[in-house]
């Protein structure tokens, strides 16, 4: 990346989409120039159901941003979660250009080609990220570009991750409903590890939960490596509607009381007080509960989605990779005593809940598409990741300093008018 680039992301979310517009600077860190945030429920499960409406959203989240910006976006990155994506781990030989040369950037490129061209893709799908395991270097093993290396024949290992062609078809949708160009696509993951997790934690083995308003993701880092990603479609969201539901009430006054009473253990309630409730729509159901009924909806849920995550990490044989947990998203990390929860069923004796307040960003919610900017930024190798943008100049301001000018020449001509008529007088 170039001093004075400028990456546009989009998170698109089952609560709303997220735009941040960030510029790199000249210490080669992005700077935000512009974000935005706007209402959305067409994602259902991860998935987009109705791109109209998830078109809507992000023009409103586009438009914040160019406000801010002084920018007209015409082209952005995008979030792709993990029920869109399948992994492929490859392992492939490939040979130097020139053995005298060292290990080139050019023989980088030439061996992602070949993992591009490794792959099998089903209809409609498109791979959107390879990232490198391992190189195996005349038997020495590299994390990272063995750059300079000097051999004849060189192994290499990356995962190369597949968007699914259900979810390309939506995207590609909602992005020319919008009217705006697909720069391309980010799992969700890396971006938002890239904030949350500390490397120290990405090395020893991490359990990276982001709950959301509509899903989870999971991932397992090890070794400074991704090495399981998945969506289960719960999140924050489940918990409003169970409350709506069970206390038969509206799902703004549930949203409500899940706020004021966010608590995740029943023993840790201090004073059991009643709670009046105000949108009871059955006239059998009591108005009035206990403060104790209410945790104990919120407890459930929560007991279920850390349940259904031991059950994924046991069934992929996890658990060996996973010495602590990182805890985040606005569906849970809010809610005391989750921490204690995830300890408990999770088997995790390190457990951190992370609400990153990013500099520069306005608001939590921006995390994984400030993520996704700044890993846009990292990509120095790549040839192209300026999204389109077009400096724009305010209507408004225009009228405003044409106003100002006219006015100017009013008063020059008042004056000059002023003067002519004294020096004819003195002449006369």
């Amino acid at each position: 990346m170039a001093i004075g680039d400028i990456i546009v992301g989009l998170d698109i979310g089952a609560s709303k989409v997220c735009s941040l517009v960030g510029q790199v600077n000249k210490f080669n860190e992005v700077e935000v120039i512009g974000y935005g945030m706007a209402s959305n429920t067409s994602v259902k499960k991860g998935k987009i159901i109705y791109p109209g409406e998830a078109a809507k959203a992000v023009r409103q989240a586009v438009l914040s941003a160019e406000d801010i910006s002084g920018l007209a976006i015409n082209s952005a990155y995008v979030n792709c979660k993990g029920c869109n994506v399948r992994t492929e781990r490859i392992t492939l030989t490939a040979n130097p250009i020139s053995v005298n040369d060292g290990l080139t950037v050019q023989d980088m490129d030439n061996l992602f080609d070949k993992f591009q061209m490794s792959v099998m893709l089903e209809k409609g799908e498109q791979i959107i990220d390879i990232l490198p395991i391992e190189y195996i270097v005349n038997g020495k093993k590299y994390n990272q570009d063995p750059l300079g290396a000097f051999c004849r024949e060189f192994e290499a290992t990356a995962d190369v991750m597949i968007a699914k062609g259900d979810y390309l078809d939506a995207i590609l949708e909602t992005f020319n409903i919008a009217n705006l160009k697909l720069d391309g696509i980010i799992c969700e993951t890396i971006a938002t590890s890239n904030i949350i997790v500390i490397p120290e934690e990405k090395k020893a083995g991490v359990l990276l939960v982001d709950v959301g308003a509509g899903h989870t993701d999971i991932s397992v880092y090890k070794d400074m490596q991704l090495q399981f990603y998945d969506t289960i479609p719960v999140g924050g969201d489940h918990i409003t509607n169970d409350i709506s539901l069970t206390l038969k009430i509206s799902q703004d006054e549930a949203n409500k009381i899940k706020r004021q009473y966010n608590l995740a253990l029943q023993a840790m309630i201090k004073n059991n007080h009643e709670v009046r409730l105000t949108t009871v729509s059955d006239p059998d159901f009591p108005n009035v509960v206990r403060c104790s009924d209410i945790v104990e909806i919120i407890e459930a849920r929560v007991k279920e989605i850390f349940h259904i995550i031991r059950k994924i990490i046991v069934e992929n044989k996890l658990e060996s990779k996973i010495e602590c947990m990182v805890l985040t998203g606005q569906g849970l990390s809010n809610i005391v005593g989750v921490e204690e929860l995830a300890m408990l069923i999770l088997k995790q004796n390190q457990v951190r809940i992370c609400l990153p307040k990013l500099v520069n960003t306005i608001k939590p919610q921006h995390t994984t598409v400030f993520g996704m900017v700044r890993y846009i930024a990292s990509l120095g190798g790549s040839k192209h990741v300026n999204s389109e943008v077009e400096i724009v100049t305010d209507p408004q301001m225009k009228d405003r300093l044409l106003d100002v000018m006219d006015i100017a020449k009013s008063k020059l001509r008042h004056i000059f008018g002023k003067n002519n008529r004294r020096k004819n007088k003195e002449e006369f």
